[in-house]
């Protein structure tokens, strides 16, 4: 079997056919093409036309939806603003800006006459702080009154607080290197609340205390009442070197029951760490026994001069309790009556300083 490849077989078109048999003329009249296009052809073409079709109807939806975006924006902008009041402001400004004498130019001579010009017609006539009690709560400068804050006389008063009572107890007493009356002086403390919104306007946290609060005595157990608001209340505790400031909050709205309120961390003061210490009466024995011994060795003279030496630099010895030495001295006269006295000297010394030193202790620092 035998192709035609411009009219007929696996290359031929229904349009080639069409042609030949009379049934399609060219556009305008004439003679038909001597080579139709094929079935593969018309396809591609019909698909581009589709593809085509298709993208334009996106488009028109692109613009139609856009249109209606426009019609709203306008819409928006009509309610909000109002011609009339959009001249009076532009009016205003023109008033503010402009000087008295109705000249539309300004000369200005250094930085400094541009800032003042500014900050006395601009900013201090137009853009004012709010003012507590003319009937208008602007938010968030102004808000329900707690406490000593907000304005209740704009915004009525918050009654949703709850009575707490901050118990802050402080022993500035015991270090071993600082006055009680120097960490008493350094250290302060404070109830304040963490306000993100605050922060980011560059305001500073409200404390319910107007000042930090000092301490008085070096040995303090306070109890402070407060009315809060809901929200993340910290202590804040400055000064506080040593670490003696500790303490509780109490939930006191069942003023029957207070219930504490956990801290984190937990409010605690450093813990001191206390070391055994040998005693000033010990210290005496063990200098009197070595005297004995070295006395015992010399003998004479020589031997009672440095038993009088010992008591002398013993009876110097700071915080030492009474101590008879004297019957020790006496034995000192022969030779044999010195070892006997160097032996009860080391007994009577080991069971003074188990009876008289124990338990003496001295703080280190923390």
């Amino acid at each position: 079997m035998e192709y035609d490849e411009g009219r007929n077989g696996r290359r031929g078109s229904v349009v080639a056919e069409q042609y030949d048999q009379g049934m399609r003329q060219p556009r305008g009249g004439g003679l038909p093409p001597e080579k139709p296009p094929t079935n593969e052809e018309v396809a591609k073409a019909v698909q581009q036309k589709v593809a085509a079709a298709v993208e334009m109807s996106r488009k028109y939806r692109h613009v139609a939806w856009y249109s209606l975006f426009v019609a709203a924006y306008m819409v928006v902008l009509y309610l909000q603003a109002s011609a009339y009041k959009s001249g009076e402001v532009v009016e205003t400004l023109k008033a503010a800006f402009m000087p008295d004498d109705g000249s539309t130019t300004m000369t200005f001579r250094s930085e400094d006459e541009v800032l003042d010009y500014l900050g006395s017609k601009v900013l201090l006539p137009i853009w004012k702080d709010p003012v507590c009690g003319d009937s208008n709560c602007e938010w968030p400068w102004e808000f329900p009154a707690w406490g000593r804050f907000g304005c209740k006389a704009d915004c009525g008063v918050n009654t949703n607080t709850t009575s707490v009572v901050v118990n802050v107890r402080a022993d500035f007493t015991g270090h071993p290197s600082i006055s009680s009356r120097v960490l008493m002086n350094n250290a302060k403390w404070n109830l304040c609340l963490e306000d993100d919104a605050r922060r980011k306007r560059g305001e500073a946290d409200l404390c319910w205390f107007t000042d930090d609060q000092v301490f008085t005595e070096v040995q303090v157990n306070s109890l402070n009442a407060a009315q809060v608001i809901d929200g993340k209340w910290y202590v804040i505790v400055k000064g506080d070197y040593a670490g003696r400031v500790s303490g509780a909050v109490y939930d006191i709205t069942n003023s029957s029951n207070p219930v504490a309120v956990p801290t984190a961390p937990a409010w605690e003061a450093c813990k001191l760490v206390r070391r055994r210490t040998v005693s000033a009466t010990q210290t005496a024995m063990r200098r009197l026994l070595a005297a004995y011994t070295q006395a015992h060795k010399v003998g004479g003279e020589g031997g009672r001069r440095i038993i009088a030496e010992a008591v002398q630099e013993i009876s110097a010895i700071e915080g030492l309790q009474h101590v008879n030495f004297t019957r020790y001295t006496d034995k000192l006269r022969s030779a044999g009556a010195v070892a006997q006295a160097a032996a009860g000297a080391a007994a009577g010394a080991e069971a003074t300083a188990a009876g008289v030193g124990a338990g003496t202790e001295q703080p280190t620092a923390v």
